[in-house]
């Protein structure tokens, strides 16, 4: 008998150890998820290497450039960074549908700390890809502030696959006392 008792609490006590609040684990997006988009964007771009015109301007230097070889992963780390779909950030953002292919998120009042300011995704009404997604990101302190703003278009590739076609990158950063450091980088995805 005491070795039933036992074995039942050992049972219980195994089978309570092994739940886990599923809810927490599986629970749906609140926002669009830019971040898989980009993800998978990178995993395309990575395997078919497409040529790239690709335009920089920093403190005033221009370069272009016609290329094949690029870092996905670096090239759009900026667009992974404008992922709003964290546990921590479920209610930091005002959500507005301006229509049904649009979807907009708007920093709250009070959470002005957070780097994604705001964030639009319009998507493709046939195949509900996005077309385009906006973001502007700040960061700031009493001894630097920064500011980008990004935008990334996309659509049917020539194996119709949806791939992006555009994509653009400005802003600055600032250190106190010093001169604002502008920057802009384009690329068309051929």
């Amino acid at each position: 008998m005491q070795s039933n008792r036992i074995l039942f609490a050992f049972s219980a006590l195994f089978f309570l150890a092994g739940c886990n609040n599923p809810a927490q684990q599986t629970q749906p997006n609140v926002y669009y998820d830019v971040a898989g988009f980009v993800q998978r964007q990178i995993t395309l771009l990575s395997q078919h290497k497409p040529l790239v015109n690709k335009a920089t301007q920093i403190k005033g230097e221009r370069s272009r450039q016609a290329t094949r070889n690029i870092n996905w992963n670096r090239e759009l780390e900026l667009f992974s960074q404008a992922d709003i779909n964290k546990p921590a950030l479920r209610n930091s953002y005002q959500i507005s549908r301006p229509d049904s292919l649009t979807y907009q998120y708007t920093l709250k009042k009070g959470e002005e700390k957070l780097t994604v300011r705001s964030l639009r995704v319009q998507l493709d009404p046939t195949t509900q890809q996005p077309r385009r997604i906006e973001a502007v990101l700040r960061t700031g302190n009493p001894l630097y502030t920064s500011e980008r703003r990004l935008l990334l278009e996309s659509g049917p590739a020539s194996d119709s696959q949806w791939q992006v076609q555009h994509y653009q990158l400005s802003g600055f950063q600032q250190l106190s006392y010093f001169d604002k450091n502008e920057f802009r980088v384009e690329g068309v995805v051929q």
